[in-house]
């Protein structure tokens, strides 16, 4: 497929984070892109802004002859709204790919850079497209979320970017085995975990789907992976490339070491090769972020970049839409809305807020996401909550088309939390939990909203007074 030659293109599922990166990336080009989603949002309108045609809800008449590429989100299923357009396209005979094989696409004659992993892609993502900007290697970018508008520039905006060089960034999702449509020449590795149970079988399954990843990597090809992740080690020999590790508490060719937490900032040695090439500062909570950090950092030294542009760019990077992210205050109390909806993700946002408060009363709003993944990960998400000293869960956003009817509540986990001595309270919706945030709030100095749904729409309502329904 050669994109180039696409000049109408229509993208179902448009309001999805990389989906709207595809579209930023359309318009760069100079194509006409329409698109349609459920309902409305910031994306979409930030889309409209930028000239896009865009449709709220789907209809099987938003698709015409003219669009001479049609492409649709991993969201759209069967059981999804967005089917009968994809019905539609293939009535019509139009060319259909999936956002995966665009991606794919994307790299096709360059050097292609695939961010993979369960958990800290999507920063990872972020920091190296902003450090190979900064060095000027002028790469295209695709990115899982969007960057601080502390961070853009005329050329990388949001969560994508349009470049002339030779490398391009994607983050490349596990989920359903996508990342295998793309074939770069690098791929860095965040980890591991049990995650999308509705589609995998297992944790041997998901380290299956990785395993022939790094395998596709060509001999001369570059795999850069977490050495604190056993799950990740355990499958990085069956890659027959070069291969680089990065991590703080193992043995790694570039290690974080004397990480120290003070004054809203991080700051670490970082040795590369048994040798220190400097310290480094990052104003982003989480040793997680360290790793992040780590991961896009070794990448760019085996691209070449110089140590000291990469010290810039982690010294000045603002962060991400919804990781860890400060909204701002209501009262006296701040205000973050954070994505973590992985046990993994769940724990080190708390680790990390209780790290960057220290002496702090914080309240997290915990939004599960999607019922099949609470059920299958209950132990996990009961032991990570657990590190909470105040909750309110409200009750699980469901996937919309990735739902079987599996019978699991917020209210379960709230349950087993008090039994074991964690202050939870249940909220059967947004607005209860609204109510019960204002209720408390005089009496906690932080609240993180934190879940991949639409928590994040409550957390900024509270912030900005915005009365649009959630």
């Amino acid at each position: 497929m050669d994109i180039k030659e696409a000049t109408k293109i229509f993208l179902i599922g448009i309001g999805g984070i990389g989906m709207s990166a595809l579209a930023r990336l359309f318009l760069a080009m100079g194509k006409q892109v329409s698109g349609s989603d459920l309902k409305h949002s910031d994306i979409l309108e930030n889309m409209r802004m930028l000239g896009v045609n865009v449709f709220i809800g789907h209809d099987p008449k938003n698709i015409n002859p003219n669009y001479d590429l049609v492409v649709y989100s991993a969201d759209i299923t069967e059981q999804s709204e967005g089917y009968k357009e994809l019905e539609q396209a293939q009535k019509l005979g139009l060319n259909i790919q999936s956002y995966a094989k665009v991606l794919g696409a994307l790299m096709q004659g360059k050097y292609g850079i695939g961010v993979t992993g369960t958990n800290g892609k999507s920063t990872t993502t972020a920091l190296l497209g902003l450090i190979l900007d900064a060095a000027e290697f002028d790469p295209t970018v695709v990115a899982g979320t969007q960057i601080s508008p502390a961070n853009e520039n005329e050329k990388f905006k949001a969560n994508a970017r349009l470049g002339s060089g030779k490398h391009v960034v994607v983050e490349a999702d596990e989920y359903q085995r996508k990342m295998l449509e793309t074939k770069p020449r690098m791929i860095v590795l965040t980890n591991i975990a049990e995650d999308h149970l509705d589609y995998y079988k297992d944790l041997e399954d998901i380290k299956n789907a990785f395993r022939d990843y790094v395998k596709s990597l060509p001999k001369d090809g570059i795999l850069i992976f977490n050495a604190d992740d056993h799950n990740t080690v355990d499958i990085v020999h069956h890659a027959n490339c070069h291969k680089f590790s990065f991590g703080i508490h193992h043995y790694a060719d570039l290690q974080a070491m004397n990480i120290k937490v003070e004054n809203g900032k991080q700051t670490f040695d970082m040795h590369y090769d048994d040798e220190k090439i400097g310290t480094f500062e990052l104003h982003v909570p989480a040793k997680y972020n360290v790793s992040n950090a780590l991961g896009a950092s070794l990448a760019a030294i085996k691209l070449g970049v110089k140590t000291e542009i990469i010290e810039k760019v982690l010294r000045e990077f603002a962060g991400t839409w919804r990781r860890f992210e400060t909204i701002g205050k209501l009262g006296s109390a701040a205000i973050i809305s954070d994505y973590g909806h992985h046990p993994a993700g769940v724990l080190g946002t708390i680790e990390a807020a209780k790290e960057f408060y220290p002496g702090k009363k914080i309240l997290i709003v915990f939004q599960p996401h999607h019922r099949n993944r609470t059920k299958r990960l209950f132990g996990e998400f009961v032991e990570a909550l657990t590190r909470a000293d105040d909750l309110i869960i409200p009750e699980i956003f469901e996937v919309a088309g990735r739902e079987h009817g599996e019978d699991i509540s917020s209210r379960d986990l709230v349950n087993e939390l008090k039994k074991l001595g964690t202050n939870a309270e249940y909220a059967n919706d947004l607005a209860h939990a609204e109510g019960m945030v204002r209720n408390k709030l005089k009496d906690f100095d932080v609240v993180i909203f934190m879940g991949a749904g639409d928590v994040d729409l409550l957390a900024r309502k509270l912030v900005h007074y915005n009365t649009a329904p959630y």
